[in-house]
């Protein structure tokens, strides 16, 4: 005996195809030899519905099909990103302005898909890199005993360059004599 739910198919597809219970009961003992679904096994049930498919029967996907499942580890995620404030020494707030400007989401942690919380963590670690390289340009200043300004006269750097990652990223590998400079800690 078959489960209910091949049974149900098997009778949908039936009452979609328009079949007179004479067609049906054609179609049931050329494929599997039955009179009736109730007799078939699940040896014999795929082909009477690959014999519906054939006649033009499409079974409907399930609700659920093509969705993705929720999968989210909100609690590692939250982790990350306590992890990055840490490091970074901000508080929470500096999390939900990001997550309220880039989702319109006002709390972190009312942030639903793993895309949400991927990009607030992205741009806390982009922020911990801008904050890495212009810390190595303040080393760097340092060591030479020159300010920021001079740099950006010499440079011609535009104003804001100290939020620009890749302008610091740029500018680190132009400074001459890195190895010293590099080395020394904060």
């Amino acid at each position: 005996m078959i489960s209910k739910g091949k049974l149900a198919k098997i009778h949908i597809a039936k009452a979609q195809l328009g079949l007179s219970d004479d067609e049906y009961r054609a179609i049931l003992a050329r494929t599997a030899g039955v009179r009736s679904a109730k007799e078939l096994t699940d040896r014999n049930v795929g082909a009477v519905l690959h014999e519906f498919k054939r006649l033009g029967w499409q079974p409907k996907a399930p609700k659920r099909a093509g969705r993705v499942p929720n999968t989210l580890n909100k609690h590692e995620m939250m982790g990350k990103v306590e992890a990055l404030l840490t490091e970074l020494g901000v508080s929470w707030a500096y999390a939900e302005a990001i997550a309220k400007r880039q989702t319109g989401i006002e709390r972190i942690d009312w942030l639903r898909t793993e895309k949400q919380f991927r990009g607030v963590i992205a741009a806390l670690d982009a922020e911990l890199e801008k904050r890495s390289r212009l810390a190595a340009v303040d080393r760097f200043l340092d060591y030479v005993g020159e300010s920021r300004e001079s740099l950006a006269r010499r440079y011609r750097l535009p104003p804001g360059w100290e939020r620009d990652r890749h302008l610091l990223g740029r500018l680190i590998d132009a400074l001459p004599e890195p190895d010293k400079w590099l080395s020394i800690t904060p």
